[in-house]
């Protein structure tokens, strides 16, 4: 496997966000293959998918990139709540502007995408709604124990029964959000965002996310214990949406053996149980997330992992021809497209090849 073919994938995931972003910057998340039906992108999906676009015009230079991150910068805008006389003053909505619920981590990732997008942009108004954002989730974000909340409705006598709120769990994906509060801080200086909740969320995803066998997994609130049945069904195994960058985060700010052994303890887990295509488990956006806090943390990756890993992420990706499709990921080869995989890949290979390492970094 050539360099050349990372960059050259890199650059089809970009040019397909171009096609495919409409001018108020929403994106599809997924796309069927056998009917082309197309399900609209979310607020975290749009976050990644920005940090993707602005890497692809860095390396690139190619000023639709700009262009498309800039409209899902105002996609982005459009779904906080602005109002001042309104509880949820600076919340995010999950989908439009209208939409009466959030997931807590998809709303965390939408203000880690204003941080990065005041930095790169330098606009100021960026980073006042990432800290209206923080300042929400001191207020409603969190429970009585200190763990992120799953989610929550905005008006609560709304409630829509197909939206998956599950408060009595403490979902593993939440070590990923120690990522916002360390850039927050690195962004304005403010030592609160990195202060005493900050260590207990990386010392509780340490102790009681994180199973004897290395990988993290949700647990019941009550119990600490994980629930007979995952409510997302293993969906953040080898993909740990980032919580072991979290680790490395916190272990910026408090140097703990315990966060640096969670990680290499987490990547020994998924390393020795790699297939023989070079799949880490059947999503291919596992790939860029695991090799990603390998580079970051210097854990040791055994010989051939990361070249074998980057030979199925590319078996993956769809061939020219049908724009909808043409660059795009059959994440789970199930029938379907999805950007989730599609904008870790886009930053992570042009951190790792094109040297644009801005993003999804504990620096």
């Amino acid at each position: 496997m050539e360099k050349n073919d990372l960059l050259l994938s890199a650059q089809r995931i970009a040019d397909w966000y171009c096609r495919n972003t409409t001018n108020d910057g929403r994106t599809p998340f997924l796309i069927y293959t056998d009917r082309h039906e197309v399900v609209p992108g979310y607020e975290w999906s749009t976050a990644f998918a920005l940090m993707g676009m602005l890497s692809a015009y860095k390396v690139f230079g190619k000023s639709e990139y700009q262009q498309t991150a800039g409209r899902m910068l105002g996609y982005l805008k459009s779904l906080q709540i602005m109002e001042p006389s309104s509880p949820h003053y600076g919340a995010f909505r999950e989908v439009t502007p209208e939409t009466n619920w959030c997931y807590v981590r998809d709303a965390l990732s939408a203000a880690w995408g204003m941080v990065e997008a005041a930095e790169v942009f330098g606009d100021e108004e960026c980073l006042d709604r990432a800290l209206l954002w923080a300042e929400w989730f001191m207020r409603h974000g969190i429970d009585e124990t200190g763990w992120p909340l799953w989610g929550l409705y905005f008006d609560p006598e709304k409630i829509d029964e197909r939206v998956q709120m599950c408060n009595d769990i403490h979902g593993c994906f939440h070590g990923g959000s120690l990522n916002f509060f360390y850039r927050l801080f690195r962004a304005t200086g403010d030592r609160r965002w990195v202060g005493g909740f900050f260590e207990h969320m990386a010392d509780y995803f340490v102790s009681t996310i994180q199973q004897e066998d290395g990988f993290f997994r949700s647990v019941e609130k009550a119990t600490g214990k994980p629930p007979a049945a995952d409510p997302q069904n293993g969906l953040h195994r080898a993909n740990d949406d980032l919580g072991t960058l979290g680790l490395l985060c916190a272990s910026r700010i408090y140097p703990k053996p315990a966060y640096h052994e969670g990680i290499c303890k987490f990547l020994d887990a998924v390393f020795s149980r790699q297939n023989a295509d070079g799949a880490f488990e059947e999503s291919c956006a596992s790939v860029p997330v695991v090799l990603n806090i390998a580079a970051e943390s210097g854990c040791h990756v055994p010989d051939g992992t990361a070249e074998r890993a980057w030979k199925f992420f590319l078996s993956r990706q769809f061939p020219e021809g049908d724009p909808l499709f043409a660059g795009g990921l059959n994440e789970s080869d199930q029938g379907y497209l999805c950007i989730r995989s599609m904008s870790y890949a886009l930053i992570v290979i042009l951190k790792l090849i094109g040297g644009d390492a801005r993003f999804l970094t504990a620096e």
